[in-house]
């Protein structure tokens, strides 16, 4: 590679990340001006099409990038994804719905499975990370895909008991609701975090078929 194709590399690198650091503020600055305006309102007269729209959205749009533009997919299949898995080790910040949970302002039956399932995937993440990059865990093992499996069905979990703690459930959902989750700052976990994390687990997991893809066309090649 001659010294200015690496110089063009690095540059459209370089202004990759220029244009997903701008989208992001972008996107960003959308919903908080959308929560300013009471527009996630998590109440049980109040369809969450928008709350729904906001943490689906994006991944969707990103997989439909991700497997349409060819430039794209290869930048997304080049990051680490040891980097990419160790970042889901933030989710155990999801702890805090316990501490709100204690303090009176979410429901258990919300509370319990969102944090829970957010601090087991947080403290996972980082040593499956480190397996990882160790070389004690392959990008196409079915351990390594596991984690990230567990990772997305926590969002359903929380996102499906958040939705439905939105109203009273005798026997499960008494006195406060998850209406809390509709108003800012609680409202950028779930219509802005969640949507992130979950990009993450798709370009782990598009990098995950692109090795087991290759892992069989090697063994048909020896055989």
């Amino acid at each position: 590679m001659t010294g200015y194709e690496r110089t063009s590399k690095w540059k459209t690198s370089e202004l990759q990340w220029i244009l997903g650091g701008v989208l992001l503020a972008l996107w960003f600055s959308a919903i908080v001006a959308l929560a300013i305006k009471g527009s996630f309102a998590f109440l049980p007269e109040v369809a969450p099409i928008l709350t729904l729209s906001a943490i689906v959205g994006p991944p969707l749009f990103f997989a439909l990038a991700l497997f349409s533009l060819p430039g794209f997919k290869a930048w997304a299949l080049s990051l680490d994804p040891a980097l990419l898995t160790a970042l889901q080790g933030w989710r155990v910040l999801g702890g805090g719905f316990l501490m709100l949970y204690a303090f009176g302002h979410l429901p258990g039956f919300f509370a319990f499975p969102a944090g829970i399932g957010d601090v087991a995937v947080g403290i996972g993440a980082p040593f499956t990370a480190m397996a990882l990059a160790r070389g004690h865990l392959s990008l196409a093992s079915n351990r390594f895909l596991a984690v990230h499996i567990m990772g997305l069905l926590d969002f359903v979990v929380a996102v499906g008991t958040g939705i439905m703690a939105r109203e009273h459930i005798p026997g499960l959902v008494e006195g406060v609701t998850s209406s809390a989750m509709g108003d800012l700052p609680l409202v950028l976990i779930p219509t802005f975090g969640v949507p992130i994390f979950i990009i993450l687990h798709l370009i782990v997991l598009a990098q995950v078929g692109e090795a087991r893809q290759a892992h069989r066309v090697s063994v048909a090649a020896t055989a």
